[in-house]
């Protein structure tokens, strides 16, 4: 089965059509607003499309030039996916780009692989795993290590297994070819703990 079905509530009015005319054959042709029931969109925020449940499960999608935003949300957790120009119940603005949270646990999964990147891929015009720029920086860390290693090599100390490093990046990372994951910024990337 597939198809769009949004029932309409008890109370909420409707206006009745007759198929070809025929008192027999009535149909509800439109669910109309009215002090029960009223419209999300008003003039107010007319560049609004809304689909909002019962629940206040939302979509909502907003076409004001330069403050374009997808709102995908429930209040379950008040988890929602964000997306565009950011803004709070007021409409004031709170960020741009995309937010995903949620007051409960969160997962991000992927089988393949997962590519995690602050370099810049303006307008989406490349590849989705374009990671020229994560590559070259994990093999310049490589040849320092090639350094650092025939530096310690020479100097009789002991060595550290940097071809293991070396065939991650090869064999794995590189165009996520099995399940890694590859986190890259092009100014630095920090993990922190409270403990």
């Amino acid at each position: 089965d597939y198809g769009w079905h949004a029932p309409l509530l008890d109370g909420t009015e409707v206006s009745i059509a007759f198929d070809g005319g025929d008192p027999d054959r009535p149909y509800i042709a439109h669910a109309q607003h009215d002090s029960e029931h009223p419209d999300h969109v008003t003039r107010d925020n007319h560049s609004r499309n809304v689909l909002r449940t019962p629940a206040n499960n939302k979509l909502r999608m907003e076409d004001l030039r330069q403050q374009e935003h997808i709102k995908l949300a429930t209040e379950y957790g008040k988890s929602q996916l964000n997306m565009g120009h950011l803004v709070d119940a007021q409409r004031k603005q709170r960020g741009t780009g995309f937010e995903l949270r949620t007051d409960e646990f969160g997962a991000v999964r992927a089988a393949r692989g997962l590519f995690l990147s602050s370099h810049g891929q303006q307008q989406a015009q490349d590849e989705v795993l374009e990671m020229s720029a994560a590559v070259g920086q994990i093999s310049n860390a490589n040849n320092q290590m090639a350094a650092l290693t025939n530096a310690a090599e020479t100097a009789g100390t002991l060595t550290g297994d940097i071809n293991a490093q070396a065939n991650l990046l090869s064999d794995r990372l590189k165009n996520l070819q099995s399940a890694a994951l590859l986190a890259s910024a092009p100014l630095g990337v920090a993990l922190t703990s409270g403990e």
